[in-house]
């Protein structure tokens, strides 16, 4: 592919890759096979593939134990993960001026550096005015030097579903993402409760979330994976379409389902509560005020009862721990999407103001 045929903005050709802001939300589509993706992901942001390993390179602060480690870690991540991300980073590697071995430090750039934390809550039947709406809020204990380069990348694969992910530039995985038959996935933390240890000889639970999205048309086809899908680590998955939300505590020991009341509420946030686990609650210390936060969500909801809307869960996500809500100094941005319209809205912090994306425009 030339890179003359990869433009900055073109929406007249559907099938063209492109680069184009959508109310200020870098947003990149991409199509084919998955080295061709690499090669129009390299050359469309390699800008903000520089700003991410200038990130990761700048924290590891020239510590070459540091570094031999993050780069260990990096390159287990590859080399565990699924063979057509291989092809996309090569890909990638002969367009953006960057070697494999610095787009492999990007895509560890959640596991090298910083920790993820999160909160979620869904809404729907009894609880919401109308569609079934999900809030979630990514929270992590760095990365503000890089909201910048929080991308919403379009993956159209050949003989797949079409999907996207929302994450820091490089990061070939999913934490958030949509797919074009309306599935919302977003990724919680669930260490607190089932164990801080990755296991890095298996494939990333991030990258089966991945592989999931382009390929589950239904909140069936999503159980049957978790059940089939053993996680490298400790992780609570929010799965919402438009009519159900489930949350599922996944790790290295199994899976839990938990599924919303009848009247159509979920809310999570960073420790497991199906009683089925072994695991105690932890304190607030030791979950970054998960139970704070959780208990947090639930009262704004039975406050809010049949009221939930796309406005109202903006404004429970922005709420303070402090004043009721789950919002804190560690939120990175907010996703309030509606998986039955194909619509995400995004809140940036440096841009302290939503944004609206209609997914059905880019899945085509």
């Amino acid at each position: 592919m030339r890179h003359a045929q990869c433009r900055r903005q073109n929406l007249s050709n559907p099938k063209e890759p492109f680069l184009t802001n959508v109310d200020d939300i870098s947003l990149v589509s991409l199509y084919g096979s998955w080295h061709e993706m690499g090669r129009q992901y390299g050359f469309l942001v390699k800008e903000h593939l520089k700003s991410v390993l200038d990130y990761v390179c700048t924290r590891l602060g020239g510590d070459g134990e540091r570094m031999a480690k993050a780069l260990e870690i990096a390159d287990s991540l590859y080399w565990q993960g699924k063979d057509y991300v291989w092809e996309f980073m090569d890909g990638a590697a002969e367009t953006s001026g960057m070697s494999l071995e610095q787009l492999k430090l990007c895509n560890a750039v959640e596991y090298v550096e910083g920790c993820f934390l999160c909160s979620a809550m869904a809404a729907w039947g009894g609880y919401a005015r109308g569609p079934l709406v999900v809030g979630r809020n990514y929270d992590a204990v760095s990365y503000r030097e890089i909201d910048r380069d929080v991308l919403v990348t379009v993956y159209h694969p050949d003989g797949c579903l079409a999907m996207a992910t929302v994450g820091y530039a490089g990061e070939i995985y999913c934490v958030n993402g949509m797919n074009e038959k309306g599935l919302f996935v977003e990724l919680n933390n669930g260490m607190p409760s089932a164990g801080w240890d990755i296991h890095w000889d298996m494939c990333p639970g991030t990258s089966e979330l991945f592989d999931m999205l382009m390929r589950a048309a239904s909140l069936d086809d999503v159980d049957r994976f978790f059940h089939e899908t053993r996680s490298s680590a400790s992780f609570i998955i929010g799965v919402a379409d438009g009519s159900e939300a489930r949350a599922y505590e996944w790790c290295h020991d199994g899976v839990k389902c938990g599924r919303g009341a009848s009247q159509g509420l979920m809310v999570r946030t960073n420790h497991y509560r199906c009683p089925l686990w072994p695991y105690a609650e932890p304190s607030d210390g030791e979950s970054w005020n998960s139970v704070t936060r959780l208990s947090n969500l639930a009262a704004q909801a039975a406050k809010h009862k049949g009221e939930i809307d796309v406005p109202l869960m903006k404004s429970i996500m922005s709420t303070s721990i402090a004043d009721g809500g789950p919002c804190h100094d560690l939120t990175r941005y907010r996703i309030v999407a509606v998986p039955g319209e194909l619509t995400m809205h995004i809140y940036l912090p440096y841009r302290n103001r939503w944004s609206q994306i209609h997914m059905a425009d880019y899945f085509g």
